[in-house]
């Protein structure tokens, strides 16, 4: 509840309780001093009244007497505030009794010395004096006075402070009012400033003060803060806009562009024009220079393009080596112009790292398009589709998209089933399944299995897709990596489990595309499967189709080799369909040659595949090497 309360509330609460509390304190100090003036009185009164008493007192020792007994009686009646005196001898008893001695109980037998005052838990003087003459005492007089009765000012005191109390309670809600406000105003001043601030638009407002107390510090903390806020947010703005390689805009800030283009309405004779812009063979630099040239080349790349747009361009890196620019309001022969100078200008560029000139060109895909005709996820699409059609066509090529273009269905088809093929590396919604087929020799009976394992996949809509349906598109967008790492887990995985299919088994054949045998990440993915799986690798035998592209030779065979010691073997799969064969036949160490079955089907008939077929079998045999066909 007090924490709800304004600081203005709750410093004139404190003022009325404190002015309550000092109010109070005051009748308490009169009440006190008032109570110690009556005790002074009544000390002062017994000690004159034992003075002009003790003659009478003496007489009443020495000769008893009724007479002397009533005389001193009414003298004593005299002074209403003396409740009892009684009389003692030498002996200390009793001789002449005045008032009601009941009051002598609040004694509790404590003794008094001569002279010596006391006042009980009632608040009465309790004093006994000497009756002495010469200097010689002849009994004692215990007097007993009620202080109470004396007159005292202090019901007026009491009157003049509850009068005077409403005034003082007044003034000094008044005064905390007054108070409260000049403390207060610099926190209400803070709070305005703090509710005007906009921190979308990094806008703030700072707040002054002319005290050089406490508040200074609060507000120079403030402004501090403030300060450090705006730059800051300009920074994380920047940054969260900004490509931090290139310093050009991101993906988020050119989404950003293109959806402003999307709703700007343009004049009949222009067009806004999207272009993705990809290095060609740009990770072949950044594996043989190293990342560090990458990123230089990038930066050199970023600045290269950056010196040629004009107010109406937006350029940005989008990711890895690929770039966006937006072209607004163009004519469609001036976004050609334009893309093709890029083009040529990328062709002449040349990108020099440590004594090396390395050549640079880029494929550029181009759409057209105008006010509300796309979304910016289906333009980013349809560039995409404009730049892998680009890509197919070889290096440094552009291509401008034609939504009639032939190109276009069948690139549209590629990246939906590049989109399939992703999920089914991610566990869904479209999955991967594993065959097997069975490998049965002819030449004798066996209980032991062999079987090549085959790949199929369903889409998202649970149809099925056979082999020759994606792999193509797995090669066309470089996924073929992934999905041969993705077989050989998933297979060790699942035979790992089952020990007695392991002890039926003489042979496995996986099929690997002949980029991945040179691939970094799959070459790990197999030594850490020896290391992991309690697998015989000798039964496991890794088939490299002949068409598909191997690449650095002497990286493979050093990976063949390796493998080749952990007992797995190798085959090459189609021999004598593609235009590598007999180069691959002499330099890399395969176990098994598999003969292209088009040669195998006319041998026959046709005297050219029967002598293919023998001189390969020929040279296989000077190599050890087993030949299929």
């Amino acid at each position: 509840m007090w924490q709800r309360l304004s600081i203005r509330t709750q410093l004139i609460a404190l003022m009325a309780v404190l002015l309550i509390f000092v109010e109070i304190s005051t009748l308490v100090l009169v009440s006190w001093f008032d109570q110690q003036e009556r005790r002074t009185i009544a000390i002062e009164q017994a000690q004159t009244l034992g003075r002009s008493l003790n003659n009478d007192l003496l007489k009443a020792l020495l000769s008893p007497d009724a007479d002397i007994y009533s005389d001193i009686s009414f003298r004593i009646s005299g002074f209403k505030s003396v409740d009892a005196l009684v009389l003692f001898d030498e002996n200390n008893k009793a001789v002449l009794s005045y008032g009601e001695l009941d009051y002598t109980s609040e004694l509790q037998g404590k003794k008094l010395l001569l002279g010596q005052s006391w006042f009980s838990d009632k608040d009465r003087l309790f004093l006994q004096i000497p009756v002495q003459a010469d200097n010689y005492a002849f009994g004692q007089a215990l007097i007993i006075i009620n202080p109470e009765q004396f007159q005292t000012k202090l019901y007026e005191h009491y009157y003049t402070l509850i009068m005077i109390f409403p005034f003082l309670f007044i003034t000094g809600l008044a005064v905390s009012w007054k108070i409260s406000s000049l403390f207060t105003q610099p926190f209400l001043n803070l709070a305005s400033a703090i509710k005007t601030n906009d921190v979308q638009k990094n806008e703030y407002q700072k707040v002054s003060t002319v005290e050089q107390n406490e508040v200074k510090l609060l507000f120079d903390g403030y402004n501090e803060m403030i300060t450090r806020i705006e730059k800051e947010t300009k920074l994380l703005h920047y940054y969260s806009r900004h490509d931090s390689l290139t310093g050009l805009y991101n993906r988020h800030a050119i989404e950003q562009e293109i959806l402003t283009a999307l709703k700007e309405k343009n004049s009949p004779d222009t067009v806004h024009a999207l272009l993705s812009i990809d290095l060609d063979q740009f990770k072949l630099i950044n594996d043989s220079a190293g990342h560090t040239a990458g990123d230089k080349l990038l930066q050199m790349i970023a600045q290269f393009l950056s010196c040629d747009i004009c107010t109406n361009m937006k350029l940005a890196r989008v990711g890895g080596d690929d770039f966006f620019l937006l072209l607004k309001n163009i004519s469609r022969d001036e976004a050609t112009d334009f893309a093709e100078k890029q083009i040529k200008r990328l062709q002449d560029f040349r990108f020099c790292w440590k004594d090396n000139t390395i050549s640079v060109s880029a494929s550029i895909g181009m759409v057209f398009f105008k006010a509300h005709e796309y979304t910016v996820e289906e333009l980013i699409n349809t560039v995409d589709i404009a730049f892998y059609t680009a890509k197919a066509a070889g290096f440094n090529q552009l291509h401008i998209l034609n939504s009639h273009d032939k190109e276009y269905k069948q690139t549209s088809d590629d990246i939906t089933i590049a989109g399939y093929i992703k999920e089914a590396l991610q566990d869904g919604p479209s999955h991967f399944e594993l065959f097997a087929q069975a490998i049965i020799p002819l030449q004798y009976e066996d209980n032991k299995i062999s079987y090549e394992v085959l790949i199929r996949m369903w889409d998202s809509h649970n149809n099925f897709m056979p082999p020759d349906s994606f792999l193509f598109t797995a090669e066309r967008y470089h996924m073929m990596v992934d999905i041969d790492i993705y077989v050989l887990e998933t297979y060790l995985k699942a035979v790992c489990q089952n020990p007695e299919h392991i002890e039926q088994l003489h042979s496995v054949h996986l099929n690997l595309a002949g980029g991945t045998l040179n691939n970094a990440d799959f070459q790990s993915k197999v030594k850490e499967a020896i290391a992991t799986y309690d697998f015989p690798w000798e039964r496991l035998e890794l088939e490299i189709t002949e068409t598909s592209a191997i690449g650095n030779l002497t990286q493979a065979s050093e990976f063949i080799n390796f493998c080749r010691s952990k007992g797995i073997g190798f085959a090459l799969d189609d021999f004598g369909t593609g235009m590598s064969s007999f180069e691959y036949l002499k330099n890399l160490p395969f176990n098994v040659v598999k003969i292209d079955g088009s040669f195998v089907r006319d041998m026959l008939t046709d005297p050219i595949d029967k002598a293919m077929i023998q001189y390969t079998h020929e040279i296989c045999q000077l190599r050890n090497q087993e030949t299929i066909a």
